[in-house]
């Protein structure tokens, strides 16, 4: 999802431009400034409702509807399995101040049903046993409350277009506004049908195909919309005003000359200059072919291609990925890609919890990345990075959202957006190269299809994808907080480069980060990049030739504070080649309580300092292990160094203590 600050202004006239962060996601600002309510709804609902006791398969929503009020009336029908132990009273969640009409459950009407905080709650006569069909039909109606962006249904009036639109969004606690419904993240409904009746000329836009076009009585048309694909709660949708409809074709390679219809449905109006809406956005809205073609070669064929792609124009500020139909305020290059690559992160795989939403929105992020990279130019995707960078580098707060935040906390913008596509992009380096960085999300895409996931899945698939060691790289960057400033020294002796990385630390959280760290050599007319471990302090490197220049991190791949440097040392390495190789291991590192030592030597002395050479303490040893406790210490990173009974040292180990 990300929306637009200016649209919002457009549609809701409340609030200044200028409150907004020079480096916030267009998307997180109206969705954090307008959500504290929503989040303490939502954990009412959470007290209140029946827990998990059905699964849902199938939805059938019927439902009239308006371009120019936020009221709806019809019926809903919820076909599910009963999957506790028994089923003794049926819930839903819808807010209180719809009337509902009827409730019918397995054909049978119950009017002894109780609302409660916007939960319904329908006492059954007689347990409906595990395993067994639940199917209820629901009739209701009423206004749906408006109080901003996160609205479940809005309407606007459009300026530019002069037309009025109505439409849905749900994320992520809005969808009982206008549709009854369980808001269960793990709980995809298998199909959906939905059925919007509108007065002419309006038509209802909505997920899935379009299967029929039903002219009633009173100057009205049903439009039936159906999907076969698993759906997330919060990604059913609908949108309403007079559109006019614009068709286009993808053609991803994995379909051999086959096509994927896009679907787009913009307002059928003229602006100021008389000029359409289908032909003021055509050159925008046919780049989602090329978008389409793009990341279905990075990722694999669009999930989603037996039914359409496709865009619903609203007066939102922004655009929601609703499946296979975004709704649109615009159709912006970046907002186009982030909603699009959203149907693979966030509707193909949907985050687990909303602790996981950067799965979604970090992966969405980068999608604007990876289309200016291999849809623009090289030029413009670093321009965006660059641009990612100034907004995540925050000094506190992880990419991972603690449980219990609240909404603004959730969809934090230099965080979850901006912090969270500068990961991934990370995560891109660290796995050594682009083939097995795309084949490990191929293959995290094959085996959480059409369900949801956790940062740890997608961390475990990687790993076993790649055969890498990936925890510290998502404890640091992840579930660790702040960014890392550099400050690296390197020299040449003969063959031999030498390269030392120290960092100094934005939070105290995560005291040291432990990605390599990318420098790039010059020799010559050649380069040679290296991947420089800071854990490992002078990290040693072959090359042939002179090095003339040593360049940290040109290409701009890390999330680092503005003043990292390198430098050239001349005594670095002068040493190093004459001491005696005194290795050691140190366990656990990061350290708590306390640190093991290891190493063959009969006896040594231990000298620990801080990141500035200061001695802390000095430890003498008579065998080769040694327990160190930790409590002492204060959480950050200390040096480690050894020294034998004749005088030599080890190298320097880093240790963390949290």
């Amino acid at each position: 999802m990300k929306t637009i600050i200016s649209s919002f202004l457009l549609v809701f006239g409340v609030l200044s431009a200028t409150a907004q962060s020079e480096h916030e996601h267009d998307c997180a600002y109206t969705k954090s400034h307008f959500a504290e309510s929503r989040m303490q709804a939502s954990q009412r609902i959470s007290a209140a409702r029946g827990g998990d006791q059905y699964d849902i398969h199938f939805y059938d929503i019927t439902l009239e509807v308006s371009n120019t009020a936020t009221t709806v009336q019809g019926n809903v029908f919820i076909e599910g399995t009963v999957i506790s132990a028994g089923m003794d009273t049926f819930w839903f969640e819808l807010k209180d101040n719809m009337t509902i009409d009827s409730v019918y459950v397995n054909g049978i009407k119950r009017t002894n049903f109780i609302r409660q905080n916007n939960v319904v709650l329908v006492p059954l006569p007689s347990s409906i046993p595990q395993l067994e069909t639940v199917n209820t039909r629901i009739w209701y109606g009423g206004t749906a409350q408006q109080a901003g962006f996160f609205s479940g249904l809005s309407t606007a009036f459009s300026n530019t277009w002069g037309v009025n639109v109505s439409w849905t969004l749900s994320e992520p606690f809005s969808a009982p506004d206008w549709l009854p419904c369980k808001q269960d993240l793990w709980d995809k409904i298998d199909s959906v049908n939905f059925n919007g009746i509108a007065t002419i000329p309006n038509k209802v836009g909505s997920l899935g195909l379009l299967t029929n076009i039903v002219p009633l009585a009173g100057n009205k048309t049903r439009y039936e919309w159906k999907t076969r694909y698993p759906t997330a709660f919060y990604l059913i949708a609908f949108a309403v005003t007079n559109y006019a409809e614009y068709l286009s074709y993808a053609k991803p390679s994995q379909l051999a000359g086959d096509s994927i219809l896009i679907q787009h449905w913009v307002y059928n109006a003229n602006n100021s200059s008389n000029v359409s809406a289908v032909n003021f956005f055509k050159p925008q809205l046919d780049a989602t072919n090329d978008m389409m073609d793009v990341f279905s070669d990075l990722f694999g064929l669009y999930p989603f291609w037996q039914e359409k792609y496709g865009h619903m124009q609203s007066a939102m500020g922004g655009g929601m990925e609703h499946q296979t139909m975004s709704t649109m305020g615009g159709f912006g290059q970046d907002l186009t890609a982030h909603e699009l690559i959203h149907q693979w992160f966030g509707n193909y795989i949907t985050c687990a919890t909303w602790s996981d939403i950067w799965l979604n929105e970090g992966f969405a992020s980068y999608g604007e990345y990876l289309y200016r990279q291999y849809g623009v130019s090289q030029a413009s995707a670093d321009s965006w990075m660059t641009s990612a960078h100034n907004s995540a580098r925050q000094p506190t707060g992880s990419v991972y959202v603690p449980a219990g935040s609240s909404v603004n906390r959730i969809f934090n913008g230099s965080l979850t957006y901006k912090k969270g596509g500068s990961v991934v992009h990370m995560l891109r380096w660290e796995m050594e190269n682009d083939s097995a960085f795309f084949r490990g999300i191929g293959d995290y895409l094959s085996a959480k299809a059409n369900d949801v996931s956790t940062t740890d899945e997608l961390r475990q698939i990687l790993e076993t994808s790649s055969g890498l060691t990936l925890q510290p790289f998502f404890e640091d960057w992840v579930y660790g907080e702040g960014f890392p400033t550099y400050s690296v020294r390197w020299n040449q002796i003969d063959s031999t480069v030498f390269v030392e990385v120290n960092q100094t630390t934005s939070s105290p959280v995560t005291p040291l980060f432990r990605n390599k760290v990318p420098v790039r050599l010059i020799i010559g007319g050649t380069t040679q990049t290296l991947r420089v471990d800071p854990a490992q302090g002078i990290n040693r490197f072959q090359v042939a030739g002179t090095v003339t220049t040593a360049q940290l991190d040109p290409t701009n791949i890390l999330l680092k504070g503005t003043t990292s440097n390198i430098i050239k040392q001349n005594s670095l390495g002068v040493h190093v080649a004459d001491l005696a190789q005194i290795n050691f291991k140190l366990y656990p590192n990061p350290a708590a309580d306390f640190v093991v030592i290891e190493t063959e030597l009969d006896q040594f002395e231990l000298r620990i300092t801080d990141l500035q050479g200061r001695e802390l303490q000095r430890l003498q040893n008579n065998s080769g292990k040694m327990t160190l406790t930790t409590a002492h210490l204060q959480a950050g990173m200390y040096l480690l160094q050894l020294q034998d009974a004749q005088g030599n040292l080890s190298k320097i180990e880093r240790l963390v203590v949290r």
